[in-house]
This record gives C-alpha cells, structure tokens and sequence, in this order.
C-alpha cells in the first residue's frame, strides 16, 4: 500500500508540472494544438483532451455545443474551464433557426425544424434528444393538463379537472434575444406566442406585426448545457461563464422516475469538490442548476460532497434556480437567484421550484445570497432532513410564496441554524414549516408583506400529515416587524410538540392578539374547534371563551401575557426577555439596496444571559452585546433611525439584461 501510494503522489507531482492549458477561440479549429497561436474551436474538444491539472481556457464569443467533461481532476490538481477574463463567452443551448416559413394568416407562421440541428443525442435521455418531442412531466401556468390526466387515471385522486388537450414541451422559441410563450393550444395562439403540433412537427409562432425573416430566431436544441454523463466525477472548476437556453425537464417525481431527473443546464451528476463561480445561468427551461445526485439511484454513498456554489446569477430560469438532492458540505454564497420560476409551476406534484430547494442537505451552508422575486415560490426550501446545516446572512425578499419553507425531518432540538438573514415582504409567510423538527432561529429580521390580502403570516408551524413531527424548534434574538401579522404555532401534543421562543422583539402592541396555537398537531385535526378552545381555555384558566376566538377557525389568538401563560402551563418559560417595540418598523430602497429600521431603541432591563447571543452581526462586525444590542442581525446604533446598504456583492441586474463585460474578473 505504501508504494500504491508513492506513486501516485509522482505520477500527481508530475502530471502538475506538465499541466497544460486548452486556449479555444470561436475562430479556431479542433484539429489544432489548442495553444494562443493555434486555438481549438469547441470547448468539448477541450474537455476531451484535459487532464487533471489542466485548465480550458476559452475567448469570447457565442459557443452552441453542449460541453460533457470526460474526465475529473485530482486533490490540488482540478480540471478547470474559465472564460476569459473581461470578456462574454456565452454558451448556449439554441440554433439560429431561419427555415423556410409557411404563411398560416393572421401574423402566423409555421415551419418544421431539421434534426440535424439537435446535436445534443447524449445516451442519458431516456426519451427524446429533441426537446420539442418530450413534454414537460407536469404542467405549468397552473393548469392541469395532459401529465396530470394521465397520473388520474393512474389512480392519483388529488387532481381535479384535467384536460388532454394541454400539453407542454421542453423546447423554447427565443426571438430578438426574448424567450417567447409557449401555448399548450392552436386556438390560444396570440401574438409573442408559440405552439408545437405534436402531429406534424411543426412550431407555429405569433409574429403580430414583425415579418419573421428580419428578426433574429433561435430555437432550443440541446437539453443541458454543462453536464457530466459518468456520474461521481470530481474536482471540476467551471467559472465566468455566460449560458442560455436549454430545453431540461421539469423534475416531477424525480426520485422514482429517471426520466424526470433533476438536470439543470448546469449538472454536477452526483460530483464531488467541483466549484462553480462567476457564471451566469438564465432562460433555462426549468432548472439552472443542480448540485447533488439527480435522481433515486444512489451511487457514492448516496451523496454528493463538498461542493462549492459562489459568486454566480441564476436568474429567469423557468422553475428553479438551484436544486440539490443528497449533498453533503454544500457550499452556496453569494450569489444573485433572482425572478425564477418564471413558468409558475405551483400546486400538485409541482414541488421542484423556487429560488434554492435542497433534499437530504447534511452540513450544508446557504449563506450570503440575495434571493428574491423568484414567483409562486419560496425563497429557500428545505426537504427531507438538513443536519448540521446553517443558513444565514442571506436577503430574502418578495419571493410569490414563503420566505423559508422547512418540511420533513425529526430532529431534537439545535440540528438547522437560521441565523442573521434578513426575511422580508415574501407573498405569504416570512417562515412556514410544517412535518419538521429541530431548527433554530436567531438573530434574524422577519417581517411580514405589505399586500393585506396576502394572508401571509410572520411564523406559521403547522402539521399536515403523518410523515414527520412538527417540534422543536426555537425562536431567539430576533427582530420581528409587522403588526397587522401573526406568530403561530401548533398545540404541543401528539405529533407536533414544545417550541421555544425568548429574546425577540414583537413589533406588536401590548394587547394585540398576534400569537395564535393553532389544532394543527395531528391529521385528521385532533379537536374540533368548540372543543379545541375549551381545551385552551382551560389551559389559560379563563372562566369563558374569549370573544376574538369566536372569528377565528381551528385557532386561538392571545396576546403577549396569554402567551406567556400558556407556554408556562406547558413547562415552557417562553418570551420572559422579549419585548414589544410596537413603533418599530422597516423601509426598503431597492434601487439602493438600503434598509432603514426606525424606533427599535430599547433597554433589556433585567434581562438573563442568553447563550445564543452572537458576536458577529449580518456584516460580521463585532456585536456589542450590551443589553439593548442582543435581537436582530444589525448592530445598532444610538439613534432612532438606523439605515443599511444590505447588498454590496453583485450588481442586481433588470429582466432581460446582462452585467458588465469585466463583472467576471
């Protein structure tokens, strides 16, 4: 074993001062060296001939190739592919598409593409290397389509009314640099619009009034952009980068049904120490990027490891920007997700979305990202375990559904940290978790949205199946904004249990009912409503029920007293520090990216020591950890007002433009 092992550290030694570097440039040729004086053309010829500790070096230009490592690098010997410096190299995963059209009146026209043009024939497809022939595994805008008529009659009884008739594919029109619309039906074509007869193969599209041979046409022919075949390869470096367009699926059952795996334009299959920094991943058909295993099948101990997402967009992809299933030491920081999910899958058996959704993420840390707009969705969504991970100094805001969404796992106490990230004006709930156990929130701003008809909440924990317990999770430090909005949780028995809350300022005022319990432990519900506030009645030893509870359905509502009396009665010394702070309020400038906090001045008289005080804030600046600097992420200062530029890291680009040249330096 010894000699194995020396080697291997020769033959590493020497293959690292042979390193060579792959130069291609659009005006090369893959017959070529690949040296500056002799360029190659393709990146895949430069993935085709490096070796560990090489570096494909590529020149500014539009590549249209699939690239497919065929190989990963060694420990301190990577394969790197970096774009150069200060320059655009877009990857793209369309053709310039100029056929010769058919009139079909009204400013339509139609034309068959030729195969030849669909050059990504990867053997991983378990259906069609076309994109147009396969159609998307769930339907999206909200529609219950063709897929979910067929999981009905499956025997699937949670789909209501389905249609045939509406389907989708994989494949993209993009016109003058614009993805246009697909319609799942002829008769629905308008104008910016397009429609795929699965008959005769033929794309109709809407032109209105343009003339179709004077605009510039791309269609989508490849179905990933940057993806290993081999599974478990390891150390891959992929940074400054500009891809577009891919025709990928939408991940509906991905864990039993391979043909619907989680394949982003950018896939890492089940890899190990790659580091993907400084690109940017947009107008992906459904996701940008997957970071982890893709599918049920569980090679490599069933994770992938040490992973390193950073400084990279992922922004107007159509379902999500990230997605990791398995991942173990998953690094994502820094980076831009911004308005994805722009098909708006939402509702059954369309749970693959938003602007990061991890599965089984073990040590994992999600931290320093700006996270917003992404529709119909959370900002970040974990699923199905998350120990030892921690997720903190992110901006999370005006996301289409929560802000952090927490589901599935059964933990003690202290197993996910949620610390200094700033979660404000999501569509519904600031934090919403339910069938999950064991986080701990600390330091945190979360405020509720503006929209009085969102029904958003600031803290909902809830039970709503069998699967996992609804306990254990704490609430310290934190800075909650919002008074017209609620902080609630579920009855603490049968699968659902303590919670633990203390240290936080309530922007409430002293007898605002903002703390509701909810009969939400169990499902079916354990306790009808009448039944359910005599139980909490007796729980807070009042002589009759309160009137406010009358209005209210499967829920009781108290304020800051009564809730402290509850949790005491549940051997629950909960809020004995917190405060109400009922002036306190944020703005938000987005064009600045500032954040002003107004009136939080306060003093913790007779507060005890917390042990979840910490001595870094949102910008990892000392704390000064007196008595009134101990909630939120800030470190305040003296005066009433306090104002924060929140985002210094990369520019927050506008829909449909691109940063600066040098933005990948």
């Amino acid at each position: 074993m010894k000699i194995t092992r020396f080697w291997i550290i020769v033959w590493a030694t020497i293959s690292h001062l042979d390193a060579r570097t792959y130069v291609v440039s659009p005006q090369g040729n893959d017959a070529n060296s690949g040296t500056f004086e002799k360029p190659i053309q393709t990146i895949s010829s430069g993935a085709r001939r490096a070796q560990p500790g090489d570096t494909v070096l590529v020149q500014g230009g539009v590549y249209r190739e699939r690239i497919t490592p065929m190989r990963g690098g060694l420990p301190e010997m990577p394969i790197t592919y970096r774009a150069e410096n200060g320059k655009r190299v877009l990857i793209k995963g369309s053709e310039t598409w100029k056929p010769k059209w058919r009139k079909e009146g009204k400013g339509i026209y139609s034309a068959k593409p030729d195969d030849h043009l669909f050059d990504d024939r990867s053997f991983e497809y378990l259906d069609h290397y076309n994109p147009f022939k396969v159609l998307l595994s769930s339907t999206p805008y909200r529609r219950e389509g063709k897929k979910e008529a067929e999981r009905k009659e499956e025997g699937d009884n949670r789909f209501g009314e389905t249609d045939d008739d509406i389907a989708y594919t994989c494949g993209q029109i993009i016109v003058n640099d614009l993805p246009w619309m697909e319609v799942p039906l002829q008769e629905e074509l308008a104008s910016k619009a397009w429609w795929y007869d699965q008959k005769t193969e033929r794309i109709w599209i809407h032109f209105g009034g343009l003339i179709p041979e004077e605009q510039n046409i791309e269609i989508t022919t490849r179905r990933r952009l940057f993806a290993p075949v081999q599974r478990g390869l390891g150390h891959i470096v992929v940074e400054g980068f500009i891809f577009e367009h891919c025709g990928n699926q939408y991940p509906t059952n991905f864990w039993k049904e391979d043909k619907y795996a989680q394949k982003g334009a950018i896939g890492l299959e089940a890899g190990y120490h790659w580091i993907i920094r400084n690109n940017l991943v947009r107008y992906a058909k459904t996701i940008a990027i997957d970071c982890g295993r893709v599918d049920g099948n569980t090679p490599y101990n069933g994770y992938s490891h040490d992973n390193l997402i950073e400084g990279n967009y992922f922004i107007d992809n159509g379902s999500a920007g990230i997605l990791s299933y398995g991942s173990k030491n998953l690094i994502i920081r820094n980076n831009v997700i911004l308005r994805n999910n722009t098909l708006n899958f939402f509702g059954k058996k369309r749970w693959e979305h938003g602007g990061i959704k991890c599965h089984h993420l073990k040590n994992g840390r999600i931290e320093g990202n700006y996270i917003a707009r992404n529709s119909y969705s959370p900002g970040i969504w974990l699923d199905n375990e998350f120990p030892g991970s921690r997720i903190n100094r992110n901006i999370i805001h005006h996301n289409g559904t929560h802000g952090i969404f927490l589901e599935m796992s059964n933990y003690k106490f202290d197993q996910l940290w949620v610390d200094h990230n700033l979660i404000f004006e999501n569509q519904m709930d600031a934090v919403y978790i339910h069938d999950a156990s064991g986080a701990t929130f600390s330091h945190n701003l979360i405020s509720d949205s503006s929209s009085p008809s969102s029904g958003g909440q600031l803290v909902r924990i809830q039970q709503v199946s069998h699967r996992a317990s609804t306990a254990n999770h704490s609430f310290f430090h934190n800075l909650f904004v919002g008074r017209l909005t609620k902080i609630e949780t579920n009855y603490p028995e049968f699968l659902s249990g303590l919670q633990r809350f203390d240290f936080n300022n309530y922007g409430f005022n002293e007898d605002d009912r903002n703390f509701l319990i909810s009969n939400k432990s169990d499902v079916p519900y354990p306790w009808k409503q009448d039944a359910f506030q005599d139980l909490m009645v007796k729980d807070l030893g009042y002589g009759k029920t309160p009137t406010e509870w009358m209005k209210l359905k499967n829920k009781v509502s108290m304020n800051m007293d009564e809730w402290k009396t509850f949790w005491k009665n549940r051997g629950k010394k909960n809020d004995l520090n917190s405060f109400l702070s009922p002036t306190s309020k944020i703005s938000y400038d987005e064009e600045k990216q500032e954040m002003a906090i107004l009136n939080l001045r306060k003093t913790l008289e007779g507060s005890l020591p917390s042990p979840y005080v910490m001595e870094k804030d949102f910008f990892g600046k000392n704390r000064i950890n007196n008595k009134d600097d101990q909630f939120g992420p800030f470190t305040q200062g003296k005066d009433k007002k306090d104002t924060y530029k929140i985002w210094s890291g990369l520019e927050i680009l506008k829909p449909h433009s691109l940063p600066a040249k040098d933005w990948n330096r």
